[in-house]
């Protein structure tokens, strides 16, 4: 045997133990496929057993002669799986239906904080820091204590209260007195009207308390009664010619003398007592106003009504006691106090911020700018994040540094999950297009060069070649009438279907 025979020999040999060592891992993959017990194999269980019926039957892949009608009628490419092996590899079959096609743009954002719910806080009145009790990140709600300051100017404004409280006290009272001695006065001037008898004048005004306008309008009532008694008297001695001419006329005119004392003392204090009386009324309006105005102030400086209620019932120590507060609930996301050091009233010391809510910024490129519009629908993703929302608002100006538009997405953020700050991916669903049939795109498959679904029937699971119209990135059109609405097709893990033909292909060639 010559060198060249010798070579021949070998190589022929060599190739013998490959093509019986290729047939000899096939079944070492099934069958460990089988062992391991993994779902993906469980779901596609074409090993040793399957091989077996195929060579006993024949019926599967035309290895029987009596097998040819079969393959004029479905040919190799029909998968035989159980439903419960479809299950465990995850295999999802569904009607084929018609559904919508939404186009997307897929653009870059940022959470920002909501700035219509944040709120800086600065003092009412310049003070002094002695306590400091909201620290950065602490969550607040509306009225909890955040600082205290010791101000005098609050201080002085307290007491300008106080001192118009004491006022109006003081004018009340004597608001009171006046209209006791008003109502007192006009019963006595209405009893002296009825010219009654001293005794009985006397019993009708003993309770009643006026002040020294009684003693004088009761004195000159009385002069002026004896006066008239003697007069009369007088004008009857004269007419039994037992009086003088001139004792008759000097007791008319001391009649007439006192006569006109009392209605002169009389119509004095009718007019005197009424214009006390307006002249306590007016004094306890400016007091009343007074305290307004101070109470004003007060509120003008951050005190509450209930603040100024107890204003009185205070110590002196705290007259220059202030409490800052927060205006609203939140979180505290920056801090500028510390104790000891002076605060004014153009200083922000906190910024409160509420997270319930947050804003997207969405950069809208220039060349998107015309499609992206108000009330669209947004799918933010961030990591395994995703949340849903609406453009609320497009800016009518592109930025100098960026050269984009903002559109703006308010999100809800019960759960804290945004922070503010974060980048994220924003996909602006810009149109909706109806059509007749429509599959996720994992429902499609290259098989043999041509683009196929597989669509189950009777006999199994097979592949059909189809056209594509519209698509995004979840889902695209099936063109055409091939395949009927409501036909079951594979629309999750199909590739599972396309590895089963390429198993079923190999072992045929063997």
């Amino acid at each position: 045997m010559n060198t060249l025979t010798k070579t021949l020999l070998a190589l022929t040999l060599i190739a013998i133990a490959f093509a019986t060592a290729g047939c000899g891992d096939s079944s070492g993959l099934d069958d460990h496929a089988e062992d391991s017990g993994h779902s993906e194999s469980d779901g596609h269980n074409h090993g040793s057993t399957e091989a077996d019926d195929h060579s006993d039957a024949g019926d599967a892949h035309g290895h029987d002669e009596g097998s040819e009608d079969g393959h004029e009628e479905h040919g190799e490419d029909v998968i035989k799986l159980s439903p419960q092996q479809l299950e465990r590899a995850g295999v999802l079959i569904q009607p084929l239906s018609g559904g919508t096609i939404t186009t997307h743009i897929t653009l870059p954002a940022e959470v920002g904080l909501n700035l219509d719910a944040v709120l800086h806080v600065t003092p009412r009145v310049p003070g002094i820091v002695s306590e400091v009790s909201g620290l950065l990140g602490h969550a607040v709600v509306q009225g909890d204590l955040l600082a205290i300051l010791e101000s005098p100017e609050l201080g002085e404004a307290k007491i300008a209260y106080l001192q118009s409280v004491q006022s109006k006290a003081i004018a009340d009272a004597e608001l009171n007195r006046q209209r006791t001695i008003s109502q007192n006065t006009q019963t006595l001037l209405d009893l002296l009207k009825s010219e009654p008898e001293l005794d009985e004048l006397r019993a009708g005004v003993a309770d009643l308390r006026i002040g020294e306008n009684k003693g004088r309008l009761l004195s000159a009532y009385a002069r002026v009664r004896a006066a008239e008694a003697n007069y009369a008297r007088e004008r009857e001695l004269q007419k039994e010619s037992l009086s003088t001419e001139s004792d008759l006329l000097a007791a008319q005119e001391a009649f007439n003398s006192t006569q006109a004392d009392y209605f002169a003392a009389f119509e004095d204090i009718d007019f005197t007592y009424q214009l006390r009386l307006q002249e306590a009324e007016r004094a306890a309006r400016v007091a009343s106003s007074s305290v307004d105005n101070s109470e004003r102030r007060l509120h003008l400086l951050g005190l509450s009504h209930e603040q100024v209620a107890g204003i009185t019932d205070d110590p002196d120590v705290d007259v220059a006691r202030y409490s800052l507060t927060a205006p609203i609930g939140g979180r505290i996301i920056a801090k500028h106090i510390t104790p000891g050091e002076r605060v004014g009233t153009d200083e922000t010391v906190y910024t409160i911020a509420n997270l319930d809510t947050v804003w997207l910024n969405i950069s809208v490129y220039s060349q998107y700018a015309g499609q992206i519009t108000e009330g669209l629908q947004v799918v933010v993703h961030a990591g395994d994040r995703t949340t849903t929302g609406v453009v609320d608002y497009v800016s009518a100006v592109v930025s100098e540094s960026t050269r984009t538009v903002s559109a703006r997405v308010v999100l809800d953020n019960q759960d804290r999950s945004w922070k503010p700050g974060e980048f994220v991916t924003a996909r602006v669903e810009t149109r909706q297009t109806p059509v007749a049939r429509v599959v996720p795109l994992d429902a499609i498959q290259t098989f043999e060069g041509q683009q196929v679904v597989f669509v189950q029937d009777a006999d199994g699971i097979e592949p059909v070649a189809v056209r594509l119209g519209r698509k995004n990135d979840v889902s695209v059109e099936l063109v055409g009438d091939d395949i009927a609405l409501g036909t079951p097709v594979v629309i999750r893990n199909s590739f599972l279907m396309k590895a089963e033909l390429g198993k079923s292909a190999a072992g045929h060639e063997h």
